[in-house]
């Protein structure tokens, strides 16, 4: 039976990105340079020789579709119970393992 990811040696790289940021609204889609900053997330993960699969997990609909633009996997969008100030993180990711393993 194949891997969920696919492979012999499989590594999820999962980027989490709230869109309701309180210190700095929009961050995620504010410009550094050339990409926004959820576009550097993806491009480091693209590059990353051992990934063999990356997830960007988020509750905003415009921060899905920029992630889509610069080249990112936005199967979903996360839950509002795992989009709150006080969701945790391995919630966050507990989340994206179990879809990645459903797909």
């Amino acid at each position: 039976m194949g891997s969920p990811l696919g492979g012999a040696v499989d590594a999820l790289g999962i980027i989490p990105a709230r869109g309701g940021s309180k210190g700095l609204p929009g961050k995620n889609l504010r410009k550094l340079g050339r990409l926004s900053l959820i576009g550097h997330a993806v491009a480091s993960a693209r590059e990353a020789k051992r990934l063999t699969r990356t997830i960007v997990t988020t509750d905003d609909p415009e921060l899905a579709e920029e992630a889509r633009r610069c080249g990112g996997e936005v199967p979903f969008l996360r839950p509002a119970e795992l989009a709150s100030d006080h969701a945790g993180m391995l919630g966050v990711l507990q989340h994206s393992v179990r879809w990645a393993e459903a797909d």
